[in-house]
């Protein structure tokens, strides 16, 4: 990360640091942020100016004054801010100084042109000296939450090959659908977003870490290999592959009216992969003028998390149950799967029920709008009306007598 770093004294005019600064960490891997780069900028300054020497740190935004000044006990004892470990040892080398430290917010001119390659790379030491730190937090400023996630956040996990692969091809998948390149932290949140259904979202979770039995999971099981193939196929029975192109009744079905839901009010159906079903919930579609559709982009979400989970299920059907659906049974299951979607975001518009987390009506009857049946009948606000049903029928109907 950069960093522009000026401080004068403030017994005379002399600049005591001037530079531009690549900056990294010795013992921390931090994403770089403008933040981190205040932060790395002030730790180097305070690094190298005399303690004795009046001095006036100058910064284009209020962090640092909020940081060290008006709200600095919130900060030291933010165990959780990942810019904590830098923020201690600032602290530590301004309890060291024994002349004036003070903040001042002014514009930033520039020391350097940003685009100059006269930059000075410093690896920063943020160890503190123990004489003038507090290890930690304090136990009167904790609570229970908080140390519970410092210790979840202490323990070191071993990262799956699997998950960093999906990770990456989910990465890659929606930059190429939508270009823009989600950061691992974008793509987890994605899985719990709440226009997702929680047993969906443990779904794709599991789809993410690869935890479900097949595939290869079977070649090391005696007597069991064949479970690795798929028994419509005669390949590996992959998840992608269940997915998007297993020949057995349901996946195509169940796209192909994602698609037809899709077509009646928008024109183009994304092409999809593996990768974009479990970034499903990253969607960017936008206007000619770039402002972000956030209607068109919860319906996308739903209707694709939603009918990934329902393949899920039907190929269990069929391969642990030996149950063989018709195509008029498999749609029926897709438009009562959709219904109970758009019946579960009617009732999450309940602010009675519940309070701050509840959906607005208003991103509610956008989402679903273009996509209701007899829509034309249906009062402005159907959030609270019974009977709404999404606007396209099964292309084949059960047969009999009665």
């Amino acid at each position: 990360m950069c960093a522009a770093v000026s401080v004068k004294s403030d017994s005379s005019p002399t600049i005591l640091v001037d530079e531009c600064l690549h900056l990294s960490f010795l013992d921390l891997d931090l994403e770089p942020s403008f933040h981190a780069s205040l932060l790395g900028g002030l730790l180097y300054a305070l690094q190298n100016v005399p303690h004795s020497v009046p001095a006036t740190i100058v910064c284009p935004a209020t962090y640092l004054g909020s940081v060290f000044v008006t709200n600095r006990s919130t900060y030291e004892n933010n165990a959780l801010d990942p810019n904590f470990p830098i923020i201690k040892s600032i602290i530590a080398h301004l309890q060291e100084r024994s002349a004036r430290t003070r903040f001042k917010v002014a514009k930033f001119t520039g020391l350097h042109d940003a685009n100059s390659s006269d930059y000075l790379s410093i690896s920063l030491d943020t160890q503190p000296d123990l004489m003038f730190s507090s290890p930690g937090i304090l136990l009167s400023v904790g609570s229970q939450r908080l140390f519970t996630k410092m210790i979840v956040t202490m323990k070191r996990h071993s990262s799956r090959k699997s998950t960093i692969s999906n990770l990456d091809r989910t990465r890659h998948c929606v930059n190429d659908e939508f270009n823009f390149y989600p950061s691992d932290t974008m793509i987890w949140r994605s899985l719990r977003s709440t226009d997702i259904n929680r047993l969906t979202r443990n779904f794709l979770w599991k789809c993410m870490h690869e935890t479900f039995h097949v595939g290869t999971f079977w070649d090391n099981v005696p007597n069991l290999r064949h479970l690795a193939y798929c028994q419509a196929c005669a390949v590996p029975d992959t998840m992608e592959h269940i997915a998007l192109e297993c020949n057995a009744p349901g996946q195509k079905i169940i796209w192909s009216l994602c698609e037809k839901i899709w077509n009646l009010r928008y024109p183009l159906w994304p092409e999809l992969h593996w990768g974009l079903i479990l970034g499903c919930g990253l969607p960017r579609f936008r206007t000619n003028r770039g402002n972000r559709l956030r209607a068109k982009e919860r319906f996308f979400t739903i209707l694709v998390s939603a009918s990934i989970h329902l393949i899920w299920k039907l190929r269990n059907e069929r391969v642990l149950e030996g149950k063989n659906l018709t195509d008029a049974e498999i749609e029926n299951r897709w438009f009562s799967m959709i219904n109970s979607a758009l019946k579960r975001d009617q009732t999450l518009t309940n602010k009675a029920r519940f309070g701050s987390l509840a959906k607005t009506k208003q991103i509610v009857l956008e989402t679903w709008s273009g996509v209701l049946q007899n829509e034309h009948a249906l009062p402005d606000d159907w959030t609270q009306s019974k009977g709404v049903l999404v606007g396209i029928w099964p292309t084949t109907r059960r047969t009999g007598v009665g």
